[in-house]
């Protein structure tokens, strides 16, 4: 009686030991789900969210080497320009102006026409909007052209209207740096010479690459627009070719 208890005891026993290995063999068979990309990315936006800059990049640029999709370039291209101090609500500040107030020009006998006063309303406008764009120098600067540096080569229109606003960017601080070296160069001179003038006609050349390459961001993001920016690719051409025929004087003259 008892020998018959013990066995069913056993057989019951190892039936519940079968069916626990049976379950955890199975558990161990099931596919693990894939890991989104979105999943791998939102470890390096949390990075961001601290403002740990430094990791972020290295992140993203790891997940880059073997993930090379435009999501992760974005990522990539984000956490630079974070690092260099451009973040989003910046560029919506600079992005889209929706009122500007235009200053009233009041001179006695002074009378503008139609065409004077559209032209004072639109430069004001793109004064408004020049004055939003953040100016950044140094390893800021170097940040921005390393993002430019990964979205180059992506024709999706999300990229290239984000490249767009980190050339601006770039162009500004070029500008801005150009004019403040000129400014610092005649403070320190009481003549300006035709020798101080040459390194900023190559650095004009450079701010014309920029802007033709601002046009090439904005033709792939914008394509119905694209008669438009091959017109204005045009001028900047011919204004690059004006100065690059220009003759300079033999010898070095001052004035």
């Amino acid at each position: 009686m008892r020998r018959g208890i013990f066995l069913k005891l056993m057989k019951t026993f190892i039936f519940l030991l079968s069916l626990t290995l049976v379950i955890f063999t199975q558990i161990g068979c099931q596919k693990e789900e894939p890991v989104t990309r979105q999943q791998v990315l939102s470890e390096g936006f949390s990075l961001m969210d601290q403002g740990r800059w430094d990791e972020a990049i290295s992140y993203f640029q790891d997940v880059l080497d073997h993930d090379p999709h435009y999501h992760v370039k974005l990522a990539l291209a984000s956490a630079y320009a974070g690092r260099a101090g451009i973040k989003i609500e910046q560029i919506y500040q600079f992005s889209v102006v929706k009122e500007v107030p235009v200053p009233k020009i009041e001179m006695k006998g002074l009378a503008l026409d139609k065409q004077t006063s559209a032209t004072l309303e639109n430069l004001a406008k793109y004064l408004e909007h020049w004055n939003k764009i953040p100016d950044v120098q140094g390893k800021s600067r170097a940040d921005i052209l390393s993002a430019l540096k990964t979205l180059e080569n992506e024709n999706e229109p999300g990229v290239r209207l984000y490249s767009a606003v980190l050339r601006i960017v770039n162009v500004k601080s070029t500008i801005s740096q150009g004019v403040e070296n000129f400014n610092l160069r005649l403070q320190s001179k009481k003549k300006i010479c035709t020798q101080d003038l040459k390194p900023y006609v190559n650095w004009s050349g450079k701010v014309f690459e920029s802007l033709i390459l601002l046009t090439s961001d904005l033709e792939l993001a914008f394509p119905e627009q694209k008669k438009n920016y091959e017109e204005i690719r045009v001028k900047i051409d011919d204004v690059v070719n004006q100065v690059s025929n220009l003759s300079w004087p033999v010898s070095n003259q001052c004035y």
